[in-house]
């Protein structure tokens, strides 16, 4: 005789099979968590740049003075970067050169993701990886109060990843913008 309390269970074939089946899905989904990843990295770095950017134009037009944003080393002073790309950024007001920023440090961040690649556009890189808005909010080359409109390029070498390029683009005005791209997994 059968009791009305059967006591049921999962067989062990039963908990195999879902076994199979989960890591089937976890195998097929993973190459797209990293995508995800990456995809967050570009943007919050894109996001943080930008604000940055925003930053040193207020600071500008709040002192009434010239505030540079620009490649620092080591947060501290402007610099090249080497030839794989920022290392970090400071926005300070303006000394009489390059290198001789005076006052203190308005902001700065050092970047320690390796897998994204941070460069100037040719036009910041001829004016020394530096950017001076002046008291206006226009955006200018350091030494000849020239115009400067170029981007900014952050980018993950991931053919993978679409977009892998966020550019930070901005006008003498002072007028930003983002925009993406597919490089096809080149940065350079």
């Amino acid at each position: 005789m059968k009791s009305a309390h059967q006591i049921q269970g999962v067989t062990l074939i039963e908990l195999l099979v879902a076994i199979v089946v989960l890591s089937i899905g976890i195998i097929v989904a993973g190459p797209g968590f990293s995508t995800i990843g990456g995809s967050s990295k570009l943007e919050s770095q894109s996001r943080e740049i930008q604000n940055a950017l925003v930053f040193a134009r207020t600071e500008a037009i709040r002192l009434n003075q010239n505030v540079l944003f620009c490649h620092s080393s080591d947060g501290l002073v402007c610099s090249a970067p080497p030839s794989s790309g920022w290392s970090g950024w400071l926005i300070r007001a303006a000394g009489a050169s390059i290198g001789a920023e005076i006052g203190p440090v308005l902001r700065a961040q050092q970047f320690s993701d390796s897998s994204v690649t941070i460069s100037s556009g040719s036009a910041l890189a001829g004016a020394q990886h530096a950017m001076r808005f002046n008291s206006q909010g226009l955006i200018r080359v350091f030494g000849n109060n020239t115009p400067l409109s170029d981007s900014i390029r952050i980018c993950i070498a991931q053919s993978a990843l679409k977009p892998n390029l966020y550019e930070v683009r901005f006008n003498s005005g002072g007028r930003l913008r983002q925009v993406t791209q597919n490089t096809n997994g080149s940065c350079l």
